[in-house]
């Protein structure tokens, strides 16, 4: 169809791209607006409460400056979708970015499209997607590992819980390589979920990790140190993690980097190092990952 559901440049489109104007009744913005306050107050005071019973069992590690790499790569993945009436379809890729004394290099994964299945809901469809997505980010980046010093994946190392099948084998894999060929391989997590630390420390699941450090931790600070081992039973490896924060803006959570076992405490101070000397000024994500994430994105814009 031109210019029904399928079409590219209906008028359903085009008045999607028009800004809606919300008229909310002012008695009901009040009313949302106190209570709202409430809520936020109760959660505040609950986290200050939490956190200080800790502040003394955290103590943040400033990091050295201490890098030196000369082949660095970074490797992403990224996925979208789109209706086709009743049925979703997802289109996904990825890439590494390498620098080396002779410029930037990328490499490409082919790109794969997924369609929903007939008894499949959506929720189903994006598990089976983001699944994919992880999957083919591990294979890309193990394609960099011949000719590399540092490996920098967009994401966690520490195999994520709801993922399985290929996906786990890819994660055992790259890090088998990566250890083959003595390449520095680490995972630099955006936005961390777990509550390892706040169940470590007696909070149960409250607060994320990220959320707890973010109120400890100074610029150019990491914790815990020397990196916590993380024994991930479904691939028989130890993974290591700690939480770097990079810039000073309390805005910008602190991010967790994950590592091989066999990475040691020097070489992760190393990596860290790197990261802080690399980042954005304003968002405090390394430049190369940055980078990696930007060349990888397939927007709503892109697909039409």
């Amino acid at each position: 169809m031109v210019n029904g559901v399928y079409g590219g440049g209906s008028i359903l489109e085009e008045l999607r791209e028009l800004e809606e104007e919300v008229k909310t009744y002012p008695e009901l913005v009040k009313k949302i607006r106190d209570k709202l306050e409430r809520k936020l107050s109760e959660k505040a005071s609950e986290f200050c409460k939490s956190l200080s019973k800790i502040m003394n069992s955290i103590q943040g590690k400033a990091v050295g400056d201490r890098w030196r790499f000369e082949k660095v790569a970074a490797a992403d993945a990224g996925s979208s979708t789109i209706s086709l009436g009743d049925v979703m379809i997802a289109i996904l890729a990825a890439l590494y970015v390498k620098l080396d004394g002779s410029g930037f290099k990328r490499g490409l994964a082919n790109p794969i499209i997924l369609e929903q299945n007939l008894n499949e809901d959506e929720k189903e469809f994006m598990a089976r997607v983001d699944n994919m997505r992880e999957t083919m980010l591990m294979k890309i980046a193990e394609k960099t590992v011949d000719d590399v010093d540092l490996l920098i994946i967009d994401g966690p190392l520490i195999p994520i819980p709801r993922f399985k099948g290929e996906y786990l084998d890819a994660v055992r894999r790259l890090v088998e390589r990566c250890h083959e060929k003595n390449v520095i391989l680490a995972g630099f997590v955006k936005r961390p979920q777990q509550r390892f630390i706040s169940k470590e420390l007696g909070l149960g699941s409250k607060f994320r990790d990220s959320t707890i450090l973010s109120a400890v931790l100074s610029a150019g600070e990491c914790y815990p140190w020397p990196p916590r081992d993380h024994y991930e039973s479904r691939v028989k490896l130890t993974f290591r993690y700690t939480y770097l924060k990079t810039i000073s803006d309390r805005r910008i959570l602190p991010f967790r980097v994950d590592f091989p076992s066999y990475i040691s405490d020097e070489i992760a101070e190393t990596v860290l190092s790197y990261f802080l000397s690399t980042c954005d000024p304003g968002k405090g994500v390394p430049a190369m990952v940055m980078m990696a994430d930007e060349e990888v994105k397939i927007s709503k814009r892109l697909i039409r």
